[in-house]
């Protein structure tokens, strides 16, 4: 059966991306079902939600989606302290206290504007980074307390409109159990309020296209209010295959003999039944692996002592 083309963007017919050295950027394999996934997100406008073990390339498609698309990138790694402001907009009252001090003692007639305490979140930087750069709906012409505000992200080369954003939310499953719901409205209304009691909503999607990744470790259940407005995609360990493309696209002179043996490895490893405190290798330790052993010269060998230490620093890592 002929392999699914994509219709929201262009992939090679092995599914390769082959990295973008400028914006350092590496290589990328897509499978069958994160191509058919993302391109469902586009189509519906819906967040993409990835999961996945660590290290399993989850962040990186967010990355690859972003180059291969020609697409601004933003991205935010959720932590337990991440709130909703963090994301949407948030007042910074202590330069808005310095201020405060300042003007009563020169005797100053009004504070800035109360826009000019805004700091804008990474989406509303997807959603209308004209306006996120002067921290307000005013119009341009009617702003005069600062100047525009940096793209928080990588930008494409080009200055020309439209300029749409990849967006990447990592282990959402981090965050406290309020923050998942919290994000209901901008993920489905594509909208937040700001403060003072305005709305701020995303531009027309001939003006500014968004793709929403988000990604969870599954070490914490999120909501099923927020699962019901996400395209799902969980992915699965790389079989043998898998594993020697991925190798050939992050490290084409490597020892085929040697890259064999290491996948040969992997896939012994994942055979075994999982241990208290260990867990199996993820892709990127399996590209770690390659590359010590490559720049080392070390044969993969159990009679190898050399080899069983990078065994053990690497794929197998035990509990310290």
């Amino acid at each position: 059966m002929a392999r699914y083309r994509p219709r929201n963007f262009t992939l090679p017919d092995d599914y390769s991306f082959p990295g973008d050295p400028v914006l350092e950027i590496k290589p990328y394999i897509f499978s069958e079902a994160a191509v058919i996934a993302v391109d469902v997100a586009l189509a519906t406008s819906r967040p993409l939600l990835v999961a996945g073990p660590p290290g399993c390339g989850k962040s990186r498609l967010a990355e690859a989606m972003a180059a291969r698309l020609g697409w601004n990138f933003l991205s935010k790694t959720i932590t337990s302290r991440t709130r909703l402001e963090e994301l949407t907009v948030e007042v910074d009252q202590l330069r808005r206290l310095h201020d405060a001090h300042r003007a009563a003692r020169a005797d100053a007639e009004q504070l800035k504007p109360d826009e000019a305490y805004h700091n804008p979140g990474i989406f509303w930087w997807a959603f209308d980074r004209e306006s996120a750069a002067r921290r307000g709906l005013s119009p341009a012409d009617a702003i005069t307390h600062a100047v525009a505000l940096p793209f928080p992200g990588t930008e494409r080369p080009t200055d020309k409109p439209p300029q749409h954003t990849v967006l990447l939310i990592d282990e959402i499953d981090k965050a406290e159990p309020d923050v998942p719901n919290d994000l209901l409205e901008p993920l489905d209304r594509r909208s937040f309020c700001l403060p003072g009691g305005s709305t701020l909503h995303a531009k027309p999607k001939d003006q500014q296209q968004l793709l929403t990744i988000i990604t969870t470790n599954r070490e914490r259940e999120l909501p099923q209010a927020f699962l019901r407005r996400c395209v799902s995609l969980v992915f699965d360990p790389p079989n043998k295959q898998a594993l020697l493309a991925i190798a050939h696209a992050h490290h084409p002179a490597a020892d085929p003999t040697r890259v064999e043996a290491i996948v040969g490895k992997i896939t012994s490893i994942r055979e075994m039944p999982p241990e208290v405190g260990r867990r199996h290798p993820g892709t990127s330790e399996f590209l770690d692996a390659i590359q010590a052993c490559e720049e080392l010269k070390i044969a993969v060998a159990d009679d190898n002592p050399l080899w069983r230490q990078i065994e053990r620093a690497v794929l197998v890592k035990p509990t310290v």
